[in-house]
């Protein structure tokens, strides 16, 4: 990876760190999703880099907030969540060499669904979602995470729907990416993707993601959040379209 690379990489991670710390999720969405559109590296690569990064990311931002975390929501979604994404997993080291386009297009769809999300102000329901619903959730999410390093899209979508308090949802919402970024990792080291080249390029954004998650979290949760999911959306949905266009060019 040449320098200019490493430059244009270490601008989408920061670019996703700032995101990460202002609405509590979309890191690993956007690092994935920018870097196999401009085709910087393997998308076996990346995802390993961002299970890493994330899971730092996470420890960082939750510090001090774990009573807050919702032990009954995140249970549920974890019944779902890590069963599924084992096979995501499975299913990315099986398939990522001989179904590339047909990932980075499924990729794409996603990408796009999940910026339209973030955009969404859905009413916060009444009661809590059932534990079916829930489940459910999770095993969308463990899904995605395994393949593409990137769990949070349908997750967040319902956890914001709940009757909880904001800080609540936000902690709910940390704890459970930590469970999956961890797990993917772990599953990661098992099948050897983090080679040489993959753990000079996380050490090289751990120090962007400390310096983010931390120095500048005050700064950063001041901005109005509004502000960042429109930009957000916009780069996802332009980013989402050429996936999908791309492989049929």
């Amino acid at each position: 990876m040449d320098l200019l690379t490493v430059g244009l990489f270490l601008l989408i991670v920061a670019f996703a760190a700032i995101t990460q710390t202002i609405t509590g999720f979309a890191m690993g969405l956007i690092i994935v999703a920018v870097s196999t559109a401009l085709d910087i590296m393997p998308l076996l690569e990346v995802t390993a880099i961002i299970s890493i990064i994330s899971m730092v990311n996470i420890i960082l931002v939750l510090r001090g907030t774990v009573s807050r975390i919702d032990v009954k929501v995140l249970g549920q979604i974890a019944l779902g969540l890590v069963p599924s994404l084992v096979v995501g997993f499975w299913w990315l080291d099986q398939f990522a060499m001989i179904w590339d386009q047909g990932l980075k297009m499924v990729l794409g769809f996603m990408v796009m669904t999940a910026g339209i999300s973030m955009m969404l102000k859905p009413g916060r329901w009444r009661n809590r979602s059932g534990p079916f619903v829930t489940v459910g959730t999770g095993l969308l999410g463990g899904l995605f995470g395994g393949l593409y390093s990137a769990a949070g899209a349908p997750i967040a979508y319902l956890i914001y729907r709940q009757p909880l308090a904001i800080a609540v949802i936000r902690s709910t919402l940390l704890a459970i990416f930590l469970l999956s970024t961890t797990l993917r990792a772990g599953i990661g080291v098992a099948y050897g993707h983090f080679t040489g080249p993959v753990v000079m390029q996380t050490a090289m954004a751990l120090p962007l993601v400390i310096l983010i998650s931390v120095a500048l979290k005050s700064v950063l949760q001041a901005l109005p959040e509004v502000w960042v999911r429109r930009w957000v959306f916009l780069v996802l949905q332009g980013v989402g379209a050429w996936l999908i266009i791309q492989p049929v060019l």
